[in-house]
């Protein structure tokens, strides 16, 4: 069966089902494991494929894998050009056990840190004004490295300079209909710690004054068709900031949010509650309210009070058998009504009395 498929996410297909699987199976063998397995499990369904999406996953060793490989042509600003980090060997440029015994107390394993390519080596940091030791969060556009982070002991960083700007890990977002923002790369490697792997990272973190998005201008093209965008920036005055912008800029309607209740961000999340409950946190994101726009849930609380205990008493006057049917709140406007000579005005008065006696009321009553 020959799966017609040209493009995902509006990116082209380059290279279509580059593991040679069966063609419209949704289950079969995995490229990444079953060939590895003892001769009588080699042949084993054991992974699922999701040809729309361009991704398989497998229930043995519980690894994705893409089925495509795409092109990589993106907007960006095509008359800007940028200067590239050297090309690095991700199998010989290694992070080193210094770094990864740090990393694992940060609750990230060297196999999320060989995922995700972050290296380590030796680089002149400005704010020190010398060489320091770093870790390089390496960021790639398929195949091509484009920009790299460098961090040393003392959280200081720097981007490489000209290089530039895009999401951090934003080819992992390709075939999925979903995704996750993040505010570092620490971020990202925990979700990835956790099994989400569709996590992105904004390139320089959130500023309270402002916010300059010209990263997401060269990636846009990777959020078309996009049902949800999670965005779980870290809960401080600099991330509702760019949580903002990123709603104002991708739609409200699209955007959903992340509550990390006493956590900072994802990875303080990881260390403090484990991987489990930061799945749950982050696929429990709720989506922004739209302006003017009530749902019930939003008032489902007072309208289950209402049900079980009426309403509530409000201001009452002091006549037993008038407070029984009869009781008023503040901002409301009551007419008294009746025909001439009934006894209208006193009965007002007899109520502006109860209230100055009860509540201390100084009202004005304006009669007609």
């Amino acid at each position: 069966m020959q799966v017609e498929t040209f493009e995902i996410n509006g990116f082209e297909i380059e290279d279509f089902n580059i593991h040679k699987l069966e063609e419209g199976k949704k289950q079969g063998v995995c490229p990444l494991c079953s060939s590895n397995r003892k001769p009588a499990n080699q042949k084993q369904k054991c992974a699922s494929y999701d040809w729309e999406r361009g991704w398989g996953t497998c229930h043995n060793c519980n690894d994705k894998f893409q089925l495509h490989t795409f092109k990589k042509t993106r907007k960006g600003n095509p008359d800007k050009v940028y200067i590239k980090p050297p090309a690095i060997d991700i199998t010989t440029k290694e992070v080193g056990m210094q770094a990864e015994d740090w990393f694992k107390t940060r609750g990230i394993s060297k196999k999320t840190l060989d995922d995700l390519k972050v290296t380590a080596g030796k680089e002149w940091m400005p704010q020190t004004q010398k060489e320091e030791s770093v870790i390089e969060f390496n960021y790639f556009i398929g195949d091509e490295l484009v920009n790299t982070k460098y961090r040393d002991g003392r959280k200081n960083f720097k981007l490489y300079k000209g290089a530039e700007k895009v999401f951090y890990n934003i080819d992992s977002i390709i075939g999925h209909n979903y995704c996750v923002i993040v505010e570092g790369e620490m971020d990202v490697l925990a979700l990835h710690e956790a099994g989400v792997e569709n996590a992105i990272s904004v390139p320089n973190g959130a500023t309270l004054n402002h916010n300059n998005l010209d990263y997401l201008d060269n990636c846009i093209d990777y959020f078309i068709d996009m049902d949800r965008v999670i965005i779980a920036v870290d809960n401080d005055i600099a991330g509702e900031a760019l949580r903002q912008e990123l709603i104002r800029r991708l739609g409200a309607e699209v955007c959903y949010l992340v509550d990390f209740d006493d956590c900072k961000d994802s990875n303080d999340y990881l260390l403090k509650h484990g991987a489990e409950e930061l799945v749950k946190v982050i696929t429990g994101a709720k989506q922004v309210p739209l302006e003017n726009v009530t749902t019930f849930r939003d008032v489902e609380v007072e309208i289950e009070d209402f049900v079980r205990n009426g309403f509530k008493p409000g201001f009452q006057i002091g006549l037993d058998n008038f407070d029984d049917i009869f009781s008023t709140y503040t901002g409301q406007f009551i007419t008294v009504t009746g025909v001439p000579s009934s006894g209208k005005s006193d009965f007002v008065d007899q109520m502006c009395k109860g209230y100055n006696d009860n509540y201390s009321f100084n009202g004005f009553v304006e009669r007609k």
